[in-house]
């Protein structure tokens, strides 16, 4: 709660130029993604938390070999950005629009445009598959924007938020749902040669 509210100001500013929530949320977060800030946080910020027992043993206890932690923490030349913003405005604008159909080569896109936690999450949610079933089974589509990129402040420098305007569509229950902003915090990290996206954790 503490670092939400230094992040607080950005966050307010960022959804004020996004309009105001309707009320009516989606019944699934973008992507099928079930909004579990406690462990995703985890994997962001924490490298000394011991790995869950059904992780492979070489991972477990927290250690990840040198040659998968070496394919975690690089991106190709062509997908790196100028500035940070840029780099969490492309990757905003993949993450918020996709078509159900398509959810599994959308993740593998998202994880190629990203390193460390954010590509974990990725290649997990590729992985899953039943999410993008029932999602498929519905012939859901998310649209969305980037509205606004807003940096943490004080002790959460180098943290973002990012305010992102989105519609789902489909049938079932997906059907007539109005679109509404939605807030993520990110991070970023330099490379040789640009910026990546390293965290992406939806709060909203």
């Amino acid at each position: 709660m503490k670092r939400l509210a230094s992040l607080l100001p950005g966050l307010l500013a960022a959804v004020a130029l996004g309009g105001c929530a309707t009320g009516q949320r989606s019944p699934v977060t973008p992507l099928g993604r079930p909004i579990a800030a406690s462990s995703q946080h985890a994997l962001g910020r924490s490298a000394s938390t011991p790995a869950p027992a059904g992780d492979p043993p070489s991972e477990r206890g927290g250690t990840v070999p040198p040659a998968a932690l070496a394919a975690q923490q690089s991106v190709g030349a062509a997908l790196l950005a100028a500035t940070p913003q840029l780099a969490l405005e492309r990757y905003a604008l993949v993450y918020v629009n996709w078509r159900a159909a398509q959810l599994p080569e959308h993740e593998q896109q998202l994880a190629r445009m990203s390193i460390g936690a954010a590509r974990l999450v990725a290649q997990q949610t590729a992985a899953g598959g039943g999410a993008a079933a029932a999602l498929a089974a519905n012939h859901v589509v998310n649209s969305g924007q980037v509205i606004a990129i807003a940096p943490g402040q004080g002790g959460d420098a180098g943290e973002w938020v990012v305010v992102t305007q989105e519609h789902t569509t489909g049938a079932g229950p997906y059907a007539g749902l109005p679109p509404g902003p939605h807030v993520t915090l990110a991070e970023v990290t330099h490379e040789p040669g640009g910026w990546v996206v390293s965290r992406w954790l939806p709060i909203s």
